[in-house]
């Protein structure tokens, strides 16, 4: 048995215009919300890369600062290493330190807004973020570094003033001035990667508004420890 359609009122020219006309319709209400959503996308991802690019540079001055102090901490090392050959030398006496051994000063990383990026990052093309990743990952690793640095640092703390270094105390001093040493030269060797990183995404090292709260190190890390010898 033969199935007949029912034929619009106005004829099927009329029915078909007026689907057309709706379907137009849905097409521009979905076209007018893409473009919405791109719109706001883009100025999320617009707002992201502002705060992420100040804090990129915050971060790399603060990793600055510490490098800067590497020259000092080199020549810190090298005076703790006589000092120790002089004491082993003399049977464990030492010579008595002209002040603390102190400690280089690092400044705090802050990665908040790449914490908080959510999906803004897949709305930025692949090479950004990858160099974004990559700018924090380094900054991120060499400041666990930085930290293991501070601990050996405040453990040298526990030589101030010795007046007699036994054996073990020889041992335990020449592990954390290795300790202390490798770090230095880890941290002060990445530094340009973090740069060059930085560099792809616009950013240079400054201090922005966390400027106030930067620090200058202590002068005495620069000082000698061991008296001027004398001829």
């Amino acid at each position: 048995m033969a199935i007949k359609l029912p034929r619009p009122r106005d004829g099927w020219r009329v029915f078909a215009g007026e689907v057309g006309v709706i379907v137009l319709g849905v097409l521009i209400a979905l076209f007018a919300e893409q473009l919405v959503s791109e719109v706001n996308w883009n100025r999320d991802v617009g707002e992201f890369r502002r705060a992420a690019n100040e804090e990129i540079a915050t971060n790399l001055h603060a990793y600055r600062l510490r490098v800067r102090q590497s020259g000092c901490v080199r020549r810190r090392i090298a005076e703790l290493e006589r000092w120790r050959d002089g004491a082993l030398a003399r049977g464990g006496a030492t010579e008595p330190l002209q002040g603390e051994i102190g400690r280089p000063a690092i400044y705090s990383i802050r990665h908040a807004t790449w914490d908080s990026r959510g999906d803004t990052a897949a709305h930025m093309p692949l090479e950004d973020r990858l160099n974004y990743a990559e700018v924090y990952a380094v900054i991120s690793a060499n400041y666990q570094q930085m930290l293991e640095e501070r601990e050996a640092w405040r453990s040298l703390a526990a030589f101030n003033g010795l007046r007699q270094l036994d054996t073990a105390g020889a041992m335990r001093l020449n592990e954390l001035l290795f300790r202390a040493k490798s770090i230095d030269t880890i941290v002060s060797g990445n530094l340009r990667q973090a740069v060059d990183f930085g560099a792809r995404l616009g950013v240079k090292p400054e201090p922005g508004r966390r400027g106030a709260y930067f620090l200058p190190p202590d002068p005495a890390l620069c000082r000698s420890l061991l008296a001027a010898r004398t001829t």
